[in-house]
């Protein structure tokens, strides 16, 4: 048996919504908030909505249930 290291094809979907929502929503408030340490709490709202935060949460919480690889590629694709 060997190991893949393949994205699925969910994995591959969320890192392109976060890819999509950095060069959308992120990168044109940057300047702004570097420059005033202003908190981007409207950023961080869409982000929640669009179901980029807070992916570890069950189900059950309203979370989407996802695993920290999940995570980690939705962080780094945000970053």
């Amino acid at each position: 048996m060997s190991i893949s290291f393949q994205l699925s094809e969910e994995q591959e979907a969320l890192k392109a919504l976060a890819q999509e929502f950095a060069a959308n929503e992120i990168r044109p408030v940057a300047p702004h908030h570097d420059a005033t340490g202003e908190f981007p709490w409207e950023v961080l709202r869409k982000a929640h909505d669009v179901g980029l935060l807070n992916t570890h949460i069950p189900e059950e919480y309203g979370g989407l249930d996802l695993g920290a690889l999940d995570g980690l590629l939705i962080a780094e694709e945000l970053a």
